[in-house]
C-alpha cells in the first residue's frame, strides 16, 4: 500500500504556510504528498521540498466578482472538479485535507463524490465561503480560533500549524526581563507586504529614533523608497522584501506591528510577543478585525484601525509601550494562552486514516 495524501492550498501565506507544516510532518512519517495549487499561488515560492509533487489546477474566486468573472469562476470550478477527479483516481490517496480558499471546494467535492475522506482546516475567526461549504462534507474540521463553527463532534480547536523552529524562540520571561534601552520593532503586512504600512509607519517612528531598532518587511515593491524614508528620519533600520525565516525575526523582536491574518497571529502567539495589530480593511467578512479582536479582548494585543487617526493612535500606543516594558510583557504572557501551541500534533492525532490499523481501500493498489 502506497501511503499517499492530497493537500490543497493556494493563494496567500495564511493558506499555504500551515499546509506546508503539515506536509513536512507527514513526509517525516513516510507519507507521499501531492499538493494541489495554482500556477500563480505563493506555494510555488514557498514549497521547496522536492518530495512534494505540485499539481496545478485552474481555479478562480466568485464572491464579490463582476458577472464575467463569476461565469469564469463557475467554468473553472467545473474544469477543476473533473481535473481533481482524475488526479484522485490516479493517486488513490488515504484522504485529502484542504486549507481554505476557492481552490479547495472543487477538490473537496471531487473527493466526496469518490467517497474519500475530506478534512478541512480554517485559519480565521470567520470562516470563508469555501470552508463553509467544505465543512458540510468534511469528516473533521479543524478551527484555529474557538467558536468559528457551531460546536459539534467533528469540530476540533486545533490552532494553526507552525514551523518547529518557532519553539526555539527566546521566551517572553527572558526577553522582557532584560534591561535594554532600545526596543526592537518588527513591521510587516503579511506575506504580500502592505503599501499602507510602507507609506505611513516610518514617519510615525521619528520621535522614537533613539529608542528603537526596526526591521521592516516591505514586499517586493518600493523597497528603495522605504529605505530612504527611514534614512531621512534617522531611524536605525533594515528593510527586506521577504523572509523565509520569520522565526529569527520574531526572536529578535520586542514588539510587532502587523496585519492580523491568522498565520501572523499564530506566530505571535507561539513566540510570546507584544503586538500592535492593524486589520486589513478589505479582508473578506472583515475577518482580520475579528481575529485581532480576539487577541485584544484577552489583553494580548492593541488594535489600531486604518483610518485618518492612524498616525496619532500609533504614536500614542508606541509611546506607552516603549516606555513601559511591563505592558509589553503582560501582552506577551497573555498571548501564549490564546491558541493551541501543538497544532500539528492535534491535527494529525485526529485524522483516523493516519492510524496504521485503519483500512482505507481507496489507497490500495
Amino acid at each position: 500500500m502506497t501511503k499517499k495524501i492530497i493537500i490543497v492550498a493556494s493563494g496567500t501565506g495564511g493558506h499555504v504556510v500551515p499546509a506546508l507544516v503539515i506536509a513536512e510532518s507527514l513526509i517525516k512519517k513516510d507519507y507521499s504528498i501531492t499538493w494541489l495549487g495554482t500556477k500563480k499561488g505563493i506555494e510555488n515560492k514557498l514549497v521547496k521540498n522536492k518530495l512534494i509533487k505540485i499539481c496545478h489546477i485552474n481555479s478562480s474566486g466568485i464572491r464579490g466578482k463582476d458577472f464575467f468573472n463569476i461565469i469564469k469562476g463557475l467554468f473553472n470550478f467545473i474544469l477543476s472538479f473533473f481535473h481533481v477527479v482524475v488526479i484522485l483516481i490516479r493517486e488513490k490517496p488515504l484522504f485529502i485535507i484542504g486549507f481554505g480558499g476557492y481552490i479547495s471546494t472543487s477538490a473537496s467535492v471531487a473527493a466526496y463524490v469518490l467517497r474519500l475522506p475530506v478534512y478541512v482546516h480554517e485559519s480565521n475567526s470567520i470562516a470563508g465561503t469555501a470552508n463553509k461549504i467544505n465543512h458540510f462534507i468534511s469528516k473533521k474540521t479543524f478551527e484555529t480560533f474557538p467558536d468559528t463553527f457551531k460546536t459539534s463532534n467533528k469540530i476540533i480547536h486545533a490552532g494553526n500549524p507552525i514551523k518547529e523552529a518557532f519553539n526555539k524562540i527566546e521566551t517572553a520571561d527572558r526577553k522582557y526581563a532584560r534591561d535594554k534601552k532600545e526596543c526592537n520593532i518588527l513591521i510587516f503586512g503579511g506575506s504580500q507586504g502592505a503599501k499602507f504600512f510602507n507609506e505611513t509607519i516610518p514617519p510615525c517612528l521619528h520621535t522614537f529614533k533613539d529608542k528603537i531598532n526596526v526591521i521592516h518587511i516591505s514586499g517586493y515593491t518600493n523597497k528603495d523608497s522605504i529605505i530612504n524614508a527611514y534614512k531621512n528620519h534617522n531611524i536605525k533600520s533594515e528593510v527586506i522584501d521577504f523572509s523565509y525565516n520569520m522565526e529569527t525575526l520574531y526572536d529578535w523582536s520586542d514588539l510587532i506591528i502587523s496585519r492580523s491574518g491568522s498565520m501572523t497571529l499564530s506566530e505571535i502567539a507561539i513566540s510570546g510577543r507584544a503586538s500592535i495589530l492593524v486589520p486589513y480593511l478589505y479582508a473578506v467578512d472583515n475577518h482580520q478585525y475579528f481575529n485581532a479582536k480576539y487577541f485584544e479582548s484577552n489583553g494580548a494585543a492593541i488594535i489600531i484601525e486604518q483610518n485618518k487617526d492612524f498616525s496619532d493612535n500609533l504614536y500614542q500606543s508606541l509611546r506607552d509601550l516603549i516606555n513601559n516594558k511591563k505592558d509589553m510583557y503582560s501582552m506577551a504572557i497573555n498571548v501564549k494562552s490564546l491558541l493551541p501551541l501543538n497544532s500539528s500534533d492535534i491535527i494529525l492525532r485526529n485524522i483516523e486514516e493516519l492510524n496504521e490499523k485503519h483500512d482505507n481501500s481507496a489507497s490500495k493498489e
